[in-house]
């Protein structure tokens, strides 16, 4: 009798806690709002200023990338968008990657896999080889769609994702010889272009997780934005974790989280070297430009003559086929 009692009462404070637990993550959800609405909410959506601040969003591709405030549809901020190949994207194709290009270290919103059925072959192998330093210079080109303004890892991710029309980046390299090194090759933040910057944050439970309403909550799509922290303390640093909302803390057992006021990507202090050559690659006119930091009237340009369906790859020294299918 005494052992029955005694497992009820192990069972009762087991209940208590994940009801706290479940409370809790409502509690900093709601605090989110309170403590810094101006990074949480869609109030005083019209102001360019308040969306720089802001870390959910309140345009209508907030739905496209499922980043919406909690209060998006109350704040009545929902606008038509003819950017419309977003709502056709399938978000397994989107990921958030940090530092594409030279001297930025925000993260954006980037399509960097091929929709699920896409034969294998080398536009999908293309595709995925941009994840790591590929040896095919041309896979590690991050392209924008001219018309839709979408972000593609690589063409290939671009081909495969039914893109049409899409405008590469600018390679650039800095080096003490002429001819340059180009796998160290960093990449121009494309102009006239406005790319949609993302919070890397964990949008999953652990697996060991059992009360699917919180799990839901969390992992769902249309769900809360609201960014939460583990770590230190409010700021971000290298020892702080970022959940999309609190039942994402919630569902992987993170004790005492805090709502996240002060995130920020603005770049960094990079070290500034001084090499001799600067080196910009156009990819969409296949020129190579080559400037002598020392002497700026020491300028070169050189065309690469490529085939229709091919663009010149300067680590290979050869136009490698990328548009046929």
């Amino acid at each position: 009798m005494m052992m029955m009692m005694m497992m009820m009462i192990v069972f009762l404070l087991t209940i208590s806690l994940i009801e706290v637990q479940v409370v809790l993550s409502y509690e900093i959800g709601r605090n989110n709002n309170t403590i810094c609405p101006e990074r949480h909410s869609c109030a005083d959506s019209n102001d360019s200023r308040a969306e720089i601040r802001r870390y959910c969003k309140c345009d209508s591709l907030c739905e496209a990338y499922d980043d919406c405030c909690d209060d998006y549809v109350r704040s009545g901020s929902r606008s038509n968008s003819s950017n419309n190949n977003a709502f056709n994207l399938s978000r397994n194709v989107v990921g958030c990657i940090k530092r594409l290009f030279h001297r930025d270290d925000s993260s954006h919103y980037t399509v960097d896999r091929c929709p699920r059925g896409w034969p294998r072959g080398r536009v999908k192998t293309g595709c995925r080889s941009g994840r790591s330093n590929s040896e095919n210079t041309i896979a590690r080109v991050p392209v924008v769609g001219r018309r839709s303004s979408i972000l593609y890892r690589n063409v290939y991710c671009a081909i495969c994702n039914g893109e049409q029309d899409a405008v590469f980046s600018e390679g650039y390299v800095k080096s003490n010889r002429a001819k340059g090194e180009f796998n160290s090759m960093e990449f121009l933040r494309p102009r006239d272009y406005s790319l949609r910057t993302c919070i890397d944050a964990i949008r999953t439970c652990d697996s060991s997780y059992r009360n699917r309403e919180v799990w839901k909550r969390c992992t769902g799509s249309s769900q809360s934005n609201s960014y939460v922290i583990s770590g230190r303390g409010p700021d971000l640093d290298a020892l702080t974790t970022v959940y999309r909302n609190a039942d994402c803390t919630t569902c992987n057992f993170v004790s005492e989280p805090k709502p996240m006021c002060n995130y920020d990507e603005t770049s960094r202090l990079y070290p500034q070297s001084s090499p001799t050559y600067t080196i910009l690659v156009d990819f969409s006119s296949n020129t190579i430009k080559t400037t002598n930091r020392n002497s700026r009237r020491d300028t070169s340009t050189r065309t690469f003559r490529c085939s229709g369906g091919r663009v010149y790859d300067p680590g290979r020294n050869r136009c490698l086929v990328v548009f046929s299918t």
